[in-house]
C-alpha cells in the first residue's frame, strides 16, 4: 500500500476507536452510578451495585469485541481495495516551455519568446 493508503488506514482505525472508546464513556459518566462507578475503592458495593457492575462488564466486552471486529473487517476491505483504488483527487500539470525559440507564442514568459 502508498503512504496515502497507510494513513488513511490508521486515521480509519483511530475513529472508529474512538466511537467505541467515547460511547463507553458516555455510558459510564451517565449510569456509572448503578455499579458504583464513581465510588471510593475502599466503599463496599451492594448486592445490586455489583449486578449493574457484572451486567456493565459483560456488555462493555460485547461492544468492544464488536468494535474490534469491524475495525478488522475494515483492514480487510483495505486490503481487498488494493493499491489502485486509493486515488489522488486532484492533479496538475505544468506546461513545458518548448525547447526551439521558434515555438514558443508572443505571450509566452520563457527567454526564448524574447529572443525573438
Amino acid at each position: 500500500m502508498s503512504m496515502e493508503s497507510d494513513r488513511l488506514r490508521y486515521y480509519v482505525e483511530k475513529r472508529m476507536q474512538t466511537i467505541m472508546i467515547g460511547a463507553l464513556s458516555r455510558f459510564e459518566e451517565n449510569f456509572g452510578h448503578l455499579w458504583g462507578h464513581f465510588l471510593d475503592e475502599e466503599e463496599p458495593l451492594t448486592a445490586e451495585q455489583l449486578a449493574f457492575a457484572d451486567d456493565w462488564e459483560r456488555t462493555r466486552n460485547q461492544i468492544l469485541n464488536q468494535g474490534n471486529s469491524q475495525i478488522r473487517n475494515a483492514k480487510e476491505d483495505f486490503d481487498k481495495w488494493g493499491e489502485g483504488s486509493i486515488k489522488q483527487r486532484y492533479s496538475y500539470k505544468f506546461p513545458v516551455a518548448p525547447e526551439d525559440s521558434k515555438s514558443c507564442s508572443r505571450n509566452c514568459q520563457c527567454n526564448n519568446s524574447k529572443k525573438n
